[in-house]
């Protein structure tokens, strides 16, 4: 079992922090690559980010409202 970490992009060259908008997964719920993972907020922007890889999600990283630092771990996709 692989665990890939899925991590906040820094969308911009001023973006420090985005706000989760919301999550479109649950833990334990299987992903296929591209499939939309959450909704995040950053410099009155909206954006997706999407699954890098099929997998099983774990470990969800926030709610609804919090806001992470770029870098800061989003959400692990397990691979077989």
């Amino acid at each position: 079992m692989a665990r890939h970490e899925v991590r906040l992009p820094q969308l911009s060259m001023g973006m420090s922090d985005a706000e989760i908008v919301d999550w479109y997964v649950e833990d334990g719920e299987e992903v296929a690559e591209g499939a939309d993972l959450v909704e995040i907020e950053a410099e009155k922007a909206r954006q997706v980010i999407t699954a890098p890889q099929s997998g099983v999600v774990r470990e969800l990283q926030g709610d609804n409202g919090d806001v992470l630092e770029v870098r800061d771990l989003l959400c692990v996709i397990e691979t077989a």
